[in-house]
Formats: structure tokens, C-alpha cells, sequence
């Protein structure tokens, strides 16, 4: 397929999509025809000399990301002449474009928004990725739910700030007041914007206004934000996240998990009155003034008529961790404890009881698979199907508001008897090729009729059929908890992991009794 704009490396270039601080976008197609993403460093920007090693920190932070609320990051080159990133490529209408069309979104509507771009925040900060452009424009409004896009500008937290004073990357309307006050920059920054996107939804409004630069920095670095016509019921919640001190605003976790509260509540109309008069936290202080901002030297252009024509662009979101592994928890970012602060409701214990639970089942496997050594295969094989029954009851239940309880015991048999068949093709096959492999090398590559009297062979395959188990099931946990905030991945991933814990355990006492 030829390229009407030229080609880069192996991808037609179609059509640009828009234009950013970082860069230009552009719809283009791959070898096999396939659409994707071209995001291309603008000439300005590639004479400076930090430029490529900014693109080089994002690129590896997206692939520290995985969620499907983040693009996947496909393809990058930053030897050649133009660096280039090339992400997966999503079409939709933008927020912004949604509101312009059909105006302020409903109460219902907003919540669902709301909640949707908390956990997408809550998943990349957790990666330790700092977004930095979070607007109407990087929000696509899907079916399933609103999608972050536009990580052109991320920021790691563990990596140098390269931003030189006096730059500005960012919308001035949507930006943080640290921003323009030299002050440091964190997570915080995309929680303040989170707010004033969320408001824009509501009202129709853009949050700081639509004046000049400066008029847009003297409001945000005076909390001046139009809130009028945001529902009581997220109103305390969008206050705290326009706070003009970073610190006191709430972590994005902790905006999912009350939001997703406020989504069970919002079925009962007297719950939910009563949850939108509570306060999240306090208010921001209407008479903070801060001094010495420096105005932005130029703010970054905005979506080009083609962008909001097409209403096409990248889905956000993988960066930062970029790209690639959302359990990932960095120094100076949000605690890790807040991970997906929305980890509540699925029957299976965290913390302090989810050790002592898990302690006291593996003790009694353990002393079996001392005994037995292959009871390991069994004891790994119905943890694993325990774990997936676990999520995939929480996921037929997951819609229902009421009677969740009892639909979840009513399932579970079914539900059960659908993870026995699925474990023995996956995680089962592969675990038990690696254990057989493993079986068939510790026993000097002869296997005996009675294998399973052959304590040491049987061992050593029992943990590797464990470890390949555990780590199979441990990323389906992280994969599907993505998208049910109201999982609780931590017991599930140490449920998943016990059967590889067990078989260690077993082997350090076998091996113990060697020397004995």
C-alpha cells in the first residue's frame, strides 16, 4: 500500500491525525495493510538535543505498562533522521467532540467517565507514568467505557525532569498549577486535570475557561474553576482533585474506588443523595495566589481539523509503564497499597488476612508434599482452578447491582466445572510439558514405569509445574483485573502463586533431609 503522505521505515503514511508539543500523528498502514499510529518528532523539537532522549524514556516507559486501557506500542526508531513511534490505532469520537455534539453528559454518564478515567490514572501511575496532557481531546468515549490516549508528553517518575525552563508541554486549560509554578510535577498533576475534564463533561464548559494563556494560568493557579451545573454527587470529589496543594489532593486509586462505590450506590436513590452531601476531602482554597509562574513560552497546538473531523487517534494509556506492566510500583509515586484502589468486593481476602488464610492452607500442603511428593501436581492443579473460578465468578456477576451474593453461589458449580475443562488445555498443557521436561532431566533423561517413587525427579518437576502455572495465571489476573476494578488481584495472585510455593517449600525440606 502506498502512502499518500510518503512512508517511514515499512509504514505508509495516509493522513495526519493531528499535531502535539511532541510531535506530528498519523494514520498509516504496515506491511500487512494493518492501521496504526505514527507519532513523528516535529523539526523544532528534533534540534534539541534532549529530544531524543525524552522519546527514549517514553518508550520505555510504555512498555512498563499492560492494560487495555493503554495503547499498545508497536514499533519505535529513534536512529533515523525523524525518531518515530508507532502505536496501535484506535478510532473513536473524543470527549470533547462528544460533548460539542450531543452536550453535557448525564449524571449517569458522567459517573461511568469518571470512574473510567480514575482506574485508567490509578493503572499508569502504578507503573510510575505521570501522564501530563490528560483533556478532553485524549478521552475516546466507547461503549465499554471512556479510553486515555496521547501519552506524546508522559512523563516517568524515576526519570530526570528534561523539560528546560520555560518550556511548556501541555494544555494551558487542562494543566496542573505546578505546572507554571517551577514546582515539581507528579501524579497529582493528572488528578487535577482528571477534575477539570470530568467538569467539562458535566457543564459543557471548558473548566478554567477559554481566554488567553495567561487569563487560563492566573485561574488555575488561583483555583478559579467553573463548577457550576457538576452534580452534588461528584462535586466533593472533583473539589478535592482541583486542591491547589498537590498533596492534599486524593490519588487516582482512591477516586476509583469511591467512584465505583458511588456507581453501586447511584441504584438507590437514597444511598446515593446521601453519598453526594458527604465531602471526599477538603475544598481547594479559592484565595491561594501564587507567585513567580512563569508564563509558558508557547502552549502546545491544538488537534487539527483533520483530528477532530476523523475523530481518530491512539488509544492512551500504555505508556508509562509504558507500554507494557501495570503491577509495577515505583519510589516517590502513590503507594503501592493503592495499586487499584478499587480492589474491593470479590470474596477474596487481602492484606494481613490474606497471608494468615493463605498461611494456614499451605502448612497442611506442604507436609502432603513432603509425604507425597506428587501431590504437588494436584495441590497446583486445583489452586489454579480455584483462582480462575474466583475471577470468572466475580465477571458473571459483575453488572449486577443486587443479589450479587447469591447469584455468585448460585454460578459457581457451573463456573467451576468451566475453569476444570479450560485449566487442563491452559495453564495445564504447557505447565505440564515444562514439568515433564524437567522430570525426564533430573531422572538422567530415563523415566522408570514408577516415576512417581523417585522423590528427587518428582521434586524438581512439581515446582517447575508449579512456577509455570502461577505465572500463566498470575498475568490472566492482571489481564482481566484491568477490567473489573472491583477484583481483588492481590489474594487471587498469592492463590495463584501458592502451588509453586508449596512445591518450593517441599523441595527446601527435601533437600534439608539430604544433610540430615
Amino acid at each position: 500500500m502506498s502512502g499518500r503522505l510518503g512512508r517511514v521505515g515499512p509504514y505508509a503514511l495516509l493522513e495526519r491525525l493531528g499535531r502535539g508539543g511532541m510531535g506530528e500523528v498519523y494514520l498509516a498502514a504496515n506491511r500487512r495493510g494493518e492501521h496504526v499510529a505514527v507519532k513523528m518528532l516535529r523539526d523544532t523539537i528534533d534540534a534539541d538535543g534532549g529530544a531524543r532522549l525524552r522519546l527514549d524514556r517514553e518508550i520505555r516507559a510504555l512498555r512498563r505498562v499492560e492494560s487495555p486501557y493503554v495503547a499498545e506500542v508497536v514499533d519505535a526508531d529513534l536512529s533515523g533522521d525523524r525518531p518515530y513511534l508507532v502505536m496501535e490505532y484506535i478510532e473513536g469520537a473524543t470527549l470533547l467532540e462528544h460533548v460539542q455534539k450531543n452536550g453535557p453528559m448525564t449524571e449517569p454518564e458522567l459517573i461511568t467517565l469518571a470512574q473510567g478515567l480514575a482506574t485508567a490514572l490509578a493503572i499508569i501511575h502504578a507503573g510510575g507514568v505521570v501522564h501530563r496532557d490528560v483533556k478532553p481531546a485524549n478521552v475516546l468515549i466507547r461503549d465499554d467505557g471512556p479510553v486515555l490516549i496521547d501519552f506524546g508528553i508522559a512523563q516517568v517518575l524515576d526519570a530526570t525532569r528534561l523539560t528546560m525552563t520555560g518550556t511548556f508541554l501541555g494544555t494551558p486549560g487542562y494543566a496542573a498549577p505546578e505546572l507554571f509554578a517551577d514546582e515539581t510535577v507528579g501524579e497529582p498533576a493528572d488528578v487535577h486535570a482528571w477534575a477539570a475534564t470530568v467538569a467539562f463533561a458535566a457543564t459543557g464548559r471548558h473548566t478554567f475557561g477559554r481566554g488567553t494563556v495567561q487569563s487560563q494560568m492566573y485561574a488555575i493557579l488561583n483555583g478559579k474553576a467553573d463548577l457550576a451545573g457538576v452534580p452534588g454527587a461528584l462535586l466533593p470529589l472533583v473539589r478535592a482533585a482541583l486542591h491547589r496543594d498537590p498533596a492534599r489532593r486524593p490519588t487516582a486509586a482512591l477516586l476509583a474506588d469511591r467512584l465505583a462505590r458511588l456507581a453501586r450506590a447511584s441504584a438507590d436513590p437514597p444511598r446515593a443523595a446521601k453519598q453526594g452531601r458527604t465531602r471526599a476531602d477538603q475544598e481547594p482554597d479559592d484565595d491561594v495566589a501564587v507567585s513567580g509562574a512563569e508564563a509558558p513560552d508557547e502552549p502546545e497546538q491544538a488537534e487539527t481539523p483533520s483530528q477532530r473531523k476523523t475523530g481518530k487517534t491512539t488509544k492512551g494509556g500504555k505508556q508509562g509503564k509504558d507500554g507494557r506492566s501495570p503491577g509495577r510500583k515505583r519510589a516517590g509515586s502513590a503507594p503501592a497499597a493503592d495499586e487499584s484502589a478499587a480492589e474491593a468486593g470479590s470474596g477474596i481476602p487481602t492484606g494481613s488476612a490474606a497471608l494468615l488464610v493463605l498461611g494456614l492452607i499451605a502448612v497442611p500442603c506442604v507436609v502432603v508434599a513432603v509425604v507425597y511428593p506428587v501431590a504437588t501436581f494436584v495441590i497446583t492443579g486445583v489452586l489454579v482452578v480455584l483462582t480462575r473460578a474466583a475471577w470468572a465468578s466475580h465477571w458473571v456477576v459483575r453488572n449486577r447491582q443486587r443479589a450479587r451474593g447469591f447469584l455468585r453461589v448460585l454460578s459457581f458449580p457451573l463456573v467451576l466445572t468451566g475453569s476444570l475443562v479450560t485449566a487442563l488445555a491452559w495453564p495445564g498443557l504447557p505447565a505440564a510439558a515444562v514439568a515433564f521436561v524437567a522430570l525426564w532431566l533430573t531422572a538422567g533423561t530415563h523415566i522408570d514405569i514408577e516415576w512417581w517413587t523417585q522423590v528427587v525427579p518428582v521434586t524438581v518437576a512439581g515446582v517447575a509445574f508449579g512456577v509455570v502455572n502461577g505465572g500463566i495465571i498470575g498475568r490472566e489476573i492482571e489481564r482481566v483485573g484491568a477490567r473489573m476494578p472491583g477484583l481483588r488481584r492481590e489474594g487471587l495472585r498469592a492463590l495463584a502463586v501458592l502451588g509453586g510455593f508449596v512445591a518450593l517449600c517441599a523441595a527446601a525440606v527435601q533437600t534439608v533431609s539430604l544433610f540430615v
